[in-house]
């Protein structure tokens, strides 16, 4: 069995953020908005704020929003596995590598029992592709549509994490809804587990 470098997205990927930042947009707000009025990879239209002011919010309260929110079903305990069996986890997400969000990630990862050490979290990776890259990553997980395409480019395989805002990105690509779909994908390509 081949060990792989598998690369793994966090928000949205292996945590339901889109939730989180939700419930602290609309707390601060003052809104109601639900997950079913959100259609797009940006909360800005279901809230009525240009690309700019919903930057500027996010940025404001992404501290708030990264400390909430639950992973995905089955992610800590496939990743756990997978790193049990030798191969290495890198986290890759584009957050801001500021030390208090660094610290707040690190604890979030810690708490919800995924696999971590600390020389595989890489923050602040807007291109994800080059860290991936840089990091030989055998397999990607990713919900964004804008890093799908890039890694896509780069050539670097990606699983697709299915999401309302990345419907007819890459089609071709394999898509789980669920982390519990991984074990299938892995089987079918004698990966593991």
């Amino acid at each position: 069995m081949k060990q792989m470098n598998i690369g793994v997205d966090i928000d949205g990927t292996i945590k339901r953020t889109q939730e989180a930042a939700i419930a602290v947009f609309n707390e601060e707000l003052g809104r109601d908005i639900s997950l079913d009025d959100i259609q797009e990879f940006y909360l800005d239209k279901a809230y009525g704020l240009t690309a700019q002011e919903g930057r500027k919010l996010w940025r404001k309260l992404e501290h708030k929003i990264y400390q909430r929110g639950v992973p995905l079903e089955g992610a800590a305990h496939l990743l756990t596995e997978l790193d049990e069996q030798g191969h290495t986890i890198y986290y890759i997400t584009a957050r801001p590598g500021k030390p208090h969000l660094k610290e707040i990630t690190r604890a979030w990862l810690i708490d919800y029992g995924f696999p971590f050490r600390e020389n595989r979290l890489h923050m602040n990776a807007w291109d994800k592709a080059e860290v991936a890259r840089k990091l030989a990553i055998d397999l990607f997980f990713e919900d964004a549509p804008q890093h799908i395409e890039r890694l896509t480019e780069k050539g670097i395989p990606t699983i697709v994490v299915d999401a309302v805002y990345n419907q007819g990105v890459h089609p071709e690509l394999p898509r789980i809804s669920d982390w519990h779909d991984v074990r299938e994908y892995l089987a079918e390509h004698h990966l593991s587990l």
